[in-house]
């Protein structure tokens, strides 16, 4: 059975590669993988994104996505950039702070009716983290989780290495993988139309 001129695990494949952004484990989840080398599946991933049907197969569904995106969270690709480069941009030394407050320190001399007690008020700084309203909305927007734990609150930031390959699939709104070796560019739906049907085209000949 074929859908769109792909087999299942064909199209399962391309569904895959736009839901989860990997080819690797779009393949893995299309394909029977359990006895191959993660080298093997990522060698097959990639020769099969290059076929041509399935190549045009996946421009059109990030055509979708992006359309979907477009129509139905008004996002635009300047937009999604702008929000990676700031969880790229967080550091942490940004969330916390160095707060000072008074330890008292008690110390007993002597005994019975020589017994003195006495209290000095010792300067003390620990490091804290911030509270929200100390936050830029940027910095709230990079957090991507908070737990307490015995040893206190802890916060997660989203890790900039996820965040640089998201920027690198991202660029251009999908239109560029980052595995590409030739940089394309689509300015608008249009080009985006005709480069779909020239590569259906091309399959023809």
């Amino acid at each position: 059975m074929k859908i769109n001129n792909l087999t299942l695990k064909q199209e399962a494949f391309c569904q895959a590669y736009i839901r989860l952004g990997d080819k690797s484990a779009a393949y893995r989840e299309a394909y029977s993988c359990s006895k191959m080398k993660s080298e093997t599946v990522h060698v097959k991933a990639n020769e099969l994104s290059k076929v041509g049907k399935v190549s045009v197969r996946i421009i059109e569904l990030q055509s979708v996505v992006a359309d979907i995106a477009d129509k139905e969270f008004k996002i635009t690709s300047e937009e999604m950039l702008h929000h990676l480069n700031i969880l790229r941009k967080a550091r942490i030394d940004e969330y916390v702070e160095y707060f000072e407050y008074d330890f008292p320190i008690t110390t007993t001399t002597g005994s019975g009716k020589n017994k003195v007690v006495s209290t000095i008020i010792e300067k003390r700084t620990e490091l804290r983290l911030k509270t929200f309203d100390k936050l830029t909305e940027d910095q709230l927007k990079a957090i991507e989780g908070i737990k307490q734990t015995k040893y206190g609150i802890e916060i997660k930031l989203h890790g900039k290495e996820w965040s640089m390959e998201k920027i690198n699939k991202h660029i251009g709104f999908y239109e560029k993988d980052n595995e590409q070796k030739n940089k394309v560019e689509i300015s608008s739906p249009e080009e985006r139309d005709a480069r779909i049907a020239a590569l259906k085209a091309k399959l023809k000949d």
